[in-house]
C-alpha cells in the first residue's frame, strides 16, 4: 500500500513536470520576436530550418541565437512562428558566435555541422561542433583540421564529404586552401591547391549535379572580387579550372547567397555588398549551360537587397534569412521568399506553401509529440494506480469479512480402518485409519491440522476391531 503511495505520487510530480514543459514550449512559440541579426548560419534539415548565431546590427548577441522554424506546414513570412531552442538542448557547449559555417551531414544526412567562425570577444572557434536530436557535442575527429576559419561557405556533396574553401584563418591571412571533413567517419584531409582561385572570404559556393562545386565573387584585402569567371573544382579528380562568364554580368560582390535553380541547369544569386554599399540589382541567373548571366523576370516588385544574410533552397522556394539591409520599419520580414518553380517567371511570395512531399513530423513536433505522448501515458499510469489500489483495498476488505468454511458448511469426518492394526505393549491399541474431509470450501494448512489433531485425540480410547466404526461431527 505504502508502494502504491509514492508510485501515485511521482506519476503526480511527472505530470505536472510534463504540462509545464508543454506550457513552456508553446509559450516560446507564441512569444518569440528574434533581433535582427546577420552573418549567422542557416540549415535545413528534415523539415526543420535552424537559424544559428549572429550579431545583431550593434554587434551584440541576439536575443535568441538558436532558432528553428518549422517549414512542413505552411507560413505566412509576417507572423512567423519561431520556436526558441536555446533551452532545449545543452546549447551553452556553443560559445555565441558569428561567421561560422554550418551544415548537414552524417551518416543519416540529419545532423548538423557547426565549424569556425569567432565568438563575440573576438576569439576564432576552431572546434567541429555537431548537433543531432536537439543535443550538441564535439566529437574527435581524426586528421590535422585547419586552424580555424571565418568567412566561409561549406558544401557537401552526395558521400557526405564537407568541402572548407579559403576563408579568413586565425593568423589574419586569407587563405584558399582546400580541406574536407568527412562527416561519416569524422577525420580530416587537406587536397590540392594547384590552380585555386586566390585567396579568398565571403564568396558563394554551390554543389553542382556533375560532382563540380561552383565558386563565385568574394572579397580579398578589401578588394571585391568580380563575377566575370567562375571557378570549378572537381570533386572526383581534384581538380580546379576556371570559367569566364557573359551575358549581364553582376557587379562585383561579396556576402551574397546562391542556390541551384529546381532543374539543375542554372544558379540563382541575390544581394551582396561591395566595400562601400549594399547593392541594389540583386538578383541574377547563371545559365550553366552556357555560362551566361542574365536578370530574371519577376512576379511582384523586387524587395530590399540584403547581405550578409542566409539562403537555402526549400521545396520550391528560394528561403532568404536575416541580414543586414533591411527594417521591419520598412514592413519586411525576416525571411523573404523566392517562388522559382516557373523558371519564365518567379515570384516574390510570402506565403509558404510545402508540397504534400515533403511534409512529415519535424523535430520539434517530434518533441511535442513525445511531450504530450509521455502526459498520456503518465495519467495512463495514475489511473491503473488508482484501480490497483481500489482493488487491493476491496480484496483486502474481503480478506477481512470472509466467512470461514467451518461456518458455511458442516464438517465431516470419515474415518476408514486401515488394513492392519497394531498395538504397543504399553499403549491402548490404536487403528490406523485415513481421514476424509468433506467441506465446501478448501481449508488453510493451520485448519486441516488441527482436525487432524482432533481426530488423533478421538480415536483414543476406540478399542481395534475390524469393525467399520463411524461418527457424525457437526
Amino acid at each position: 500500500m505504502i508502494f502504491l503511495n509514492n508510485s501515485l505520487i511521482y506519476v503526480i510530480f511527472g505530470i505536472l513536470l510534463q504540462l509545464l514543459l508543454v506550457v513552456k514550449v508553446y509559450s516560446q512559440i507564441l512569444t518569440i520576436k528574434p533581433d535582427l541579426r546577420y552573418d549567422h548560419t542557416a540549415t535545413l534539415i528534415r523539415d526543420g530550418l535552424y537559424i544559428i548565431g549572429g550579431a545583431t546590427p550593434d554587434g551584440k548577441t541576439p536575443n535568441y541565437p538558436f532558432l528553428f522554424l518549422d517549414v512542413s506546414i505552411p507560413f505566412d513570412t509576417k507572423q512567423l512562428k519561431w520556436h526558441d531552442l536555446s533551452n532545449l538542448s545543452n546549447n551553452d557547449i556553443v560559445p555565441s558566435h558569428q561567421f561560422a559555417a554550418a551544415i548537414k551531414g552524417g551518416a543519416d544526412n540529419n545532423t548538423l555541422f557547426l565549424y569556425g567562425g569567432m565568438n563575440l570577444d573576438n576569439n576564432p572557434m576552431s572546434l567541429v561542433y555537431t548537433l543531432n536530436n536537439l543535443s550538441w557535442d564535439t566529437p574527435k575527429i581524426n586528421g590535422t583540421p585547419p586552424n580555424g576559419k571565418l568567412f566561409i561557405t561549406p558544401v557537401i556533396d552526395y558521400n557526405g564529404l564537407i568541402y572548407l574553401f579559403g576563408g579568413y584563418s586565425t593568423e589574419n591571412i586569407y587563405t584558399n586552401d582546400m580541406f574536407i571533413l568527412d562527416s561519416i567517419n569524422l577525420s580530416w584531409k587537406n587536397v590540392s591547391s594547384i590552380n585555386a582561385p586566390s585567396p579568398r572570404i565571403e564568396y558563394s559556393a554551390v554543389f553542382l549535379p556533375n560532382k563540380k562545386i561552383i565558386y563565385m565573387g568574394g572579397q580579398f584585402n578589401n578588394t571585391t572580387l568580380p563575377l566575370s569567371e567562375v571557378y570549378l573544382y572537381d570533386t572526383v579528380n581534384d581538380i580546379w579550372t576556371t570559367q569566364m562568364t557573359g551575358g549581364s554580368i553582376p557587379s562585383a560582390r561579396f556576402a551574397f547567397s546562391s542556390v541551384l535553380g529546381l532543374d539543375g541547369q542554372r544558379i540563382i544569386i541575390f544581394g551582396g555588398m561591395n566595400s562601400t554599399h549594399i547593392i541594389s540589382e540583386a538578383l541574377y541567373v547563371l545559365d550553366l549551360n552556357n555560362y551566361n548571366w542574365y536578370i530574371p523576370s519577376f512576379f511582384e516588385q523586387q524587395l530590399n537587397a540584403r547581405a550578409e544574410h542566409k539562403t537555402v533552397l526549400i521545396d520550391k522556394y528560394m528561403v532568404i534569412t536575416f541580414g543586414q539591409g533591411y527594417t521591419r520599419d520598412d514592413s519586411d520580414s525576416d525571411i523573404l521568399l523566392l517562388d522559382i518553380s516557373n523558371n519564365d517567371q518567379y515570384a516574390w511570395t510570402t506565403s509558404f506553401d510545402p508540397t504534400p512531399t515533403i511534409i512529415h513530423s519535424s523535430n520539434i513536433g517530434v518533441v511535442i509529440g513525445v511531450v504530450f505522448g509521455s502526459t498520456f501515458v503518465a495519467i495512463s499510469l495514475l489511473i491503473g494506480s488508482y484501480y490497483l489500489r481500489k482493488w487491493y483495498k476491496n480484496k483486502k476488505e474481503q480478506t477481512d469479512t470472509i466467512t470461514t468454511p467451518e461456518e458455511e458448511h458442516p464438517r465431516e469426518i470419515l474415518r476408514i480402518p486401515g488394513e492392519k492394526n497394531t498395538q504397543d505393549q504399553n499403549q491402548q491399541p490404536t487403528s490406523t485409519s485415513q481421514i476424509l474431509q468433506i467441506s465446501g470450501n478448501t481449508s488453510n494448512s493451520l485448519q486441516n491440522n488441527e482436525m487432524i489433531q482432533e481426530v488423533r485425540d478421538e480415536n483414543k480410547g476406540i478399542p481395534t476391531s475390524g469393525e467399520d466404526h463411524r461418527e457424525d461431527h457437526p
